[in-house]
């Protein structure tokens, strides 16, 4: 069985597919929607999310701009896509998170600069940059490009670093938004807010269309109880569905894909949903670090849990050198998706993004986007139904798994 270094050292040393410069008459577009990546595939069904990323580089024009803010960057192949553009004239700049801080970021940082009002730059930001106390993370993941190909405005947004250990033991998705010179203009002034470093104002910066909403988030800790987005939401969803929504039987069906899910706050959404199960809602859930007390929760409630973590054994911490003993092999998925009756109203909705239900995500910079369209939410529960029912993927709660399916 192949190791997990052996596998990033085979993707680290593949080398990115050649492509013609970006030019002003150039037609490509990119696709919008969700994708997802499959760590049990080949590589370029590891690779989904990020060559989706690395395909608007490629088509980033002169004078354009790319944005980045994530938590990590540890793939060669990412910075010399993000130098060659910033050497044909693109305006790369980068905003990082500080705990895990390697040779690729301090590379980009040499080349691109650090000067936060030069044109291209990469910063790295004490904890979560929208945050004065220095607490929490810069722990969202979007990719924006001002123009890519014959596109303008196209925001992604991920569940996925930039990294090798992303493609290669994670299950991810990114949604791209593409054309949306609103939602552009508010991640623009988030972005903003982030390389400042310092508290921002507002702390709380939310985005609505009819079909697509954000919530940049950045709440006090102090107002988790009730101030929690994740739990405001989960209460916003009415357990009665009308005809041609929910289970057919009158009831909305919610599912919920959640990589850390632990502590007080995880207790507290997991009760909610609980309570929601109560009410007559149809619940189902798979998980990778969630609580023995959040599956006892959910399990009382009658809710089926499956848990999508493997090949326990020691491993690299990801906030240090610290060597930490977990899942190497795990989702990295944070989403629920409703098809019933959410904010008083009959949809099919889908929320995602970088936001994990547990208590770091209410101290660090994060970001859900919040879509109201059928398609996309069937892709979503396609993704859901396909790990919860393979064995492969999910197994019971309470079990720490030798085995590795990522390939």
């Amino acid at each position: 069985m192949k190791t997990v270094a052996s596998l990033l050292l085979v993707l680290a040393t593949l080398l990115v597919a050649p492509a013609p410069a970006a030019t002003a008459d150039d037609t490509w577009l990119p696709t919008t929607g969700p994708t997802f990546n499959n760590p049990m595939g080949g590589y370029k069904a590891r690779t989904k999310v990020v060559r989706r990323v690395h395909a608007a580089i490629r088509h980033a024009p002169a004078g354009s701009t790319i944005r980045i803010a994530t938590y990590n960057i540890d793939r060669n192949d990412t910075a010399r896509l993000l130098l060659k553009a910033h050497r044909r004239g693109v305006h790369v700049q980068i905003v990082v998170n500080d705990n895990i801080i390697g040779k690729t970021i301090r590379g980009l940082q040499a080349r691109l600069g650090g000067n936060r009002k030069s044109d291209s730059f990469l910063y790295i930001c004490t904890s979560a940059c929208r945050n004065g106390s220095r607490t929490g993370n810069l722990h969202m993941k979007v990719y924006s490009f001002s123009e890519t190909g014959a596109a303008h405005a196209v925001v992604i947004s991920s569940s996925s670093n930039l990294g090798y250990g992303a493609a290669a033991g994670q299950w991810n998705d990114a949604l791209t938004v593409s054309g949306d010179d609103a939602l552009f203009a508010a991640w623009t002034q988030v972005f903003e807010q982030l390389k400042r470093d310092r508290t921002a104002k507002p702390r709380h910066l939310e985005y609505s269309s009819e079909t697509v909403g954000a919530d940049f988030q950045r709440v006090r800790v102090a107002r988790a109880a009730t101030g929690d987005p994740q739990l405001q939401r989960l209460r916003r969803v009415d357990c009665a569905a009308p005809g041609g929504f929910g289970d057919g039987q009158g009831h909305s069906v919610v599912r919920v894909n959640m990589y850390a899910w632990y502590a007080g706050r995880g207790e507290a959404l997991a009760r909610e949903l609980a309570s929601m199960r109560a009410e007559g809602c149809d619940i189902a859930v798979v998980g990778s670090v969630v609580s023995g007390p959040v599956v006892r929760i959910l399990q009382k409630a009658g809710i089926p849990v499956r848990i999508a973590d493997w090949d326990w054994g020691e491993k690299l911490s990801t906030v240090g050198d610290e060597i930490v003993f977990g899942a190497r092999c795990y989702s990295h998925l944070k989403y629920v998706t409703v098809d019933g009756t959410f904010r008083g109203a009959a949809t099919h909705v889908v929320w995602t993004g970088s936001e994990n239900w547990s208590p770091p995500g209410l101290s660090s910079d994060e970001v859900t986007f919040e879509v109201h369209d059928p398609a996309v939410v069937a892709a979503y529960d396609a993704q859901w139904q396909k790990m919860f029912a393979s064995t492969r993927i999910t197994h019971k709660p309470g079990i720490q798994p030798k085995s590795r399916p990522c390939a």
